[in-house]
């Protein structure tokens, strides 16, 4: 009985390493053990009861499962960030995976037909460990990321339609399939274990395809919807200039005949009225167009336009940047990144009453290979959050989805994104790979 815990033990351990690559985790290390040995003792206690005064009734192994079950679902629930839904799914579909090699190394073991259960149980449980320490590193090595980024993409809805299913495997497993048997299998028993085996695996296959086709299409309209912004603000770019550039000949079609007037002004030593006429000329003076911020013309184009916005509503709009012409990074990716944090940098300053609080100061470089962007901008203190991820507060479908997308891609290049604010600041911070 004692063997037994233990082995189990193992396998519950190596399943938890599984879950924790491939989640989230939400907090500290302490309190992940603290919370880990509070549930595994609950359990352990309760199979320890169930095995020495019930152990021949097979009905206790099922409520073992459901106990432990349970308890698992409470443990990712505390410690994990991803929703319940995710975090369900997850956990059901590493418990099906840790059953479908307790199914192979049963069958396997079955084919030597032993008859004492204390000889079948210690091959059994050392082929079940061996195996899963085996796939432990190809998860770590191969399928965590993917798996992470599979999660991000599709919604909650598609998990629980998925998880259902999931549910339904496990609860066939557990009233079905007797685990643990010593008996040796016929010809009729062994095809149709493994023909199980088969189609949970086939199932799983079916269902992740379809997630990725999902997900593809996904990618492909958000490529499309970044590329009609670029073109947009290309557009509104070039408009602005165009309009910037038929002001300044105007203007120095003009300019001699102003001049003329304040010559003559002058000349005739009036000079009051040359320098009331000289006030005027300065308050109806034509602004000149936006001189050039940097060397990439995305980011150029991009700050150029915002900026135009940020003057019209009195935001004090600063910017230092030192960008080459090529950075190494998608076009695309570039518009995301800038668009979307600078246009929430000016709603944050829109909120804000007093025109003399409202700023927006932009610093960026690239330094050692790295984009280094740096927005810092004036906000009323008010921050809409969805659990820990912050989101925009503009009245209108889909918001916070900018800075989501911010973080993605930044996690594509492998690089850095960070929020931080008190009651009068907000500060974003990016750092994005460009080797």
């Amino acid at each position: 009985m004692i063997n037994f815990i233990i082995s189990n033990s193992v396998i519950l351990f190596i399943n938890l390493g599984y879950i924790h690559l491939l989640l989230t985790q939400k907090k500290s290390i302490k309190y992940t053990s603290f919370i880990f040995i509070i549930s595994y003792l609950g359990v352990a206690l309760v199979a320890y009861f169930l095995l020495k005064y019930f152990q021949k009734d097979i009905v206790n192994y099922k409520y073992l499962l459901y106990i432990l079950v349970s308890s698992l679902i409470i443990y990712i629930s505390l410690v994990y960030e991803e929703s319940l839904s995710k975090k369900i799914f997850t956990l059901v579909t590493m418990w099906l995976f840790s059953n479908v090699i307790s199914i192979i190394c049963s069958n396997i073991i079955n084919l030597f037909s032993i008859e004492n259960f204390n000889l079948y149980v210690f091959p059994f449980s050392l082929s079940r460990i061996f195996i899963e320490l085996i796939f432990f590193p190809i998860i770590y090595l191969y399928l965590r990321d993917p798996y992470k980024k599979m999660l991000k993409l599709v919604s909650d809805k598609v998990i629980n339609i998925m998880s259902f299913y999931s549910i339904i495997i496990f609860l066939f497993l557990i009233n079905h399939y007797k685990f643990n048997s010593s008996k040796f299998l016929n010809f009729y028993e062994f095809f149709y274990n493994l023909l199980f085996i088969i189609i949970i695996i086939l199932s799983y296959v079916i269902i992740f395809i379809a997630i990725w086709s999902v997900n593809r299409n996904v990618e492909l309209e958000y490529k499309f919807k970044a590329i009609d912004t670029q073109i947009e603000l290309q557009k509104k770019n070039y408009q602005n200039l165009n309009e910037s550039i038929e002001k300044y000949n105007a203007f120095e079609h003009d300019t001699r005949h102003h001049n003329l007037v304040i010559k003559s002004m002058i000349n005739s030593k009036n000079y009051i009225a040359a320098l009331e006429y000289l006030d005027q000329f300065t308050e109806n003076g034509i602004r000149t167009d936006i001189s050039v911020l940097c060397k990439n013309f995305t980011v150029d184009s991009i700050l150029k336009y915002y900026m135009s916005i940020a003057i019209n509503n009195n935001i004090d709009f600063k910017v230092n940047l030192n960008i080459p012409e090529d950075v190494n990074i998608d076009n695309l990716d570039l518009t995301v990144v800038m668009g979307n944090c600078v246009e929430n940098a000016i709603e944050a300053c829109k909120k804000i009453n007093n025109d003399s609080k409202k700023y927006i100061n932009i610093k960026a470089e690239i330094r050692e290979l790295q984009l280094m962007v740096k927005i810092e901008n004036s906000f009323n203190g008010q921050v809409v959050k969805e659990g820990n991820v912050i989101k925009t507060s503009k009245a209108v479908e889909g918001h916070g989805i900018g800075l989501s997308n911010v973080r993605k891609i930044t996690e594509k290049y492998n690089g850095y994104f960070n929020v931080k604010y008190n009651e009068n600041k907000f500060e974003v911070q990016i750092i994005i790979n460009c080797a």
